[in-house]
């Protein structure tokens, strides 16, 4: 299958279609100790007392929000649509705070956004590149997404993780919720199972609206197999991103800083300026040449189930504006890396002193 420009064959953003190929022979049993026995492996691998599985981020994320509803909490404004699904269900009141240039909340912002009447802060990680959440006060819940990052994360509250991008397609993405508190796990468990808390005989209570959201057993024996490959998918991560560090080096966009050990989701760049108008036309640029460029959300307060009138900030605007992420997972081949680069670097200089039409 060849791309419109020519190169052998499209260039996904996500490495779940090639995952799928490549376990496409493989057979797994059924068995029904494969969800403890991830579980027990996933808080391993991170150092916490739980990992809760679920079958997707935004149940994790449903779960944890389920004991706020009709709480106020804090969080920023793009949030990809695992995110924004939980918000739009549990019935919270939220408050947005802006984000720096490295799409994570500021420190003043939420300082700022904090009052009596806040409970919790939901803080996420962009582009599975770690930051620091902010500091604040001990009274208020705090709950981070970590679904862009295969890494160990220190928790803190409690966070939402993932093995998606080593899932192939056709099976549950998994979303895990990691903490040390044990009320918070039993809330959890309590939660994936509708919320049916069983009593004597054939008797039962409903504590909480939860849901039916476990994981089920072909996608547990999955995620038990792709955690062996988790080390190696990481060190890919990082040599794509450094390689496309290498080739992307342009007066047209910046690269988001981030650690040597830091194994991100994608490869973010920012445009200058001079370049949000063209945008568009940059985008369909690279698209052409098969490469699956893409953004990953909008804020959410310009969106029709969201929509607020009443709220603007200015560097998310500006963040939204320049934002294009590239594809850099472990199932790209140099090769194909150096594609992406080149893609990227050919549509910025051919529009780049395009002027605005307003």
């Amino acid at each position: 299958m060849s791309a419109p420009g020519g190169t052998s064959a499209p260039i996904p953003f996500s490495a779940r279609a090639g995952e799928r190929d490549a376990l496409a022979a493989r057979t797994f049993a059924l068995d029904p100790d494969a969800p403890d026995r991830l579980e027990r492996a996933v808080a391993a691998y991170h150092g916490c007392a739980h990992a809760i599985a679920f079958d997707t981020p935004s149940s994790v994320l449903e779960a944890l929000l389920a004991p706020l509803k009709e709480a106020t909490i804090i969080t920023d404004a793009m949030a990809p649509p695992h995110r924004s699904s939980a918000l739009c269900r549990s019935g919270v009141r939220t408050r947005y705070a802006d984000i720096g240039l490295d799409g994570v909340l500021m420190t003043a912002a939420v300082e700022k956004a904090i009052d009596a009447g806040t409970d919790a802060l939901l803080f996420a990680h962009f582009g599975g590149i770690r930051s620091t959440a902010p500091e604040i006060p001990a009274a208020l819940a705090l709950i981070e997404d970590a679904t862009g990052s295969l890494l160990p994360m220190k928790v803190s509250g409690a966070a939402v993780w993932s093995l998606a991008p080593l899932m192939p397609d056709g099976v549950s993405p998994t979303g895990f919720l990691l903490t040390d508190d044990d009320a918070t796990a039993q809330s959890a468990r309590l939660f994936r199972r509708g919320g049916r808390q069983p009593g004597s005989l054939w008797n039962y209570d409903l504590p909480l609206r939860g849901a039916d959201t476990a994981l089920d057993l072909l996608a547990a024996a999955v995620a038990l197999e792709q955690l062996q490959h988790l080390e190696s998918a990481c060190e890919r991560r990082r040599e794509n991103s450094a390689l496309l560090d290498e080739h992307l080096r342009s007066t047209l966009f910046d690269c988001m800083k981030r650690a040597p050990d830091d194994a991100p989701a994608s490869y973010p760049i920012l445009l200058t300026p001079q370049l949000y108008c063209p945008k568009e036309d940059i985008y369909s640029g690279i698209r052409g040449e098969g490469i699956e460029v893409t953004v990953c959300c909008k804020p959410l307060y310009k969106t029709t189930a969201f929509k607020d009138e009443g709220v603007r900030l200015p560097i998310t605007e500006d963040f939204y504006k320049a934002l294009l992420q590239l594809p850099c997972h472990h199932r790209l081949s140099v090769g194909e890396v150096r594609q992406v680069a080149a893609a990227v670097r050919e549509a910025t200089e051919k529009y780049a002193y395009r002027g605005c039409s307003f």
